[in-house]
C-alpha cells in the first residue's frame, strides 16, 4: 500500500512523546559527533528523501541511502508507525509525493 505523504501528519504524529523525544535526541546526539569527529559543516550532498542540498553533519546512511537529519527522523518514525519498512521505501513514496 503506497503511503500519501502530500497529506502527511506532523512528523511526530503516530509516535508517543517519549519515542519522540528518544529519536530527536539520537538525532542530535548524531549531529554532536560528527562536529566532534571534525566532519567539515561546509560538506553538503543531496538528501535522497527531501532531494535538497543538506550538510553532511548530522546526516545517516541506510543501506546506502544517505538522509538528512531531518529526514532521517522522519524515517526512524516511519518505520515505527510502520508507515515505513525500508529506507528504500521511504525515500520512493517521498519522490513520488513530490511528483
Amino acid at each position: 500500500m503506497a503511503i500519501d505523504y502530500s497529506r502527511r501528519k506532523p512528523v511526530h504524529e503516530g509516535v508517543t512523546k517519549g519515542q519522540y523525544e528518544a529519536i530527536t535526541e539520537a538525532m542530535r546526539l548524531i549531529v554532536e559527533e560528527d562536529r566532534e569527529r571534525g566532519m567539515d559543516s561546509s560538506s553538503e550532498f543531496v538528501c535522497a528523501a527531501c532531494a535538497r542540498p543538506r550538510t553532511m553533519v548530522g546526516s545517516v546512511e541506510y543501506d546506502g541511502i544517505r538522509l538528512c537529519n531531518d529526514c532521517a527522523t522522519g524515517f526512524e518514525v516511519a518505520r515505527i508507525n510502520h508507515t515505513a519498512g525500508t529506507c528504500a521505501e521511504y525515500v520512493a513514496e517521498r519522490a513520488a509525493s513530490r511528483g
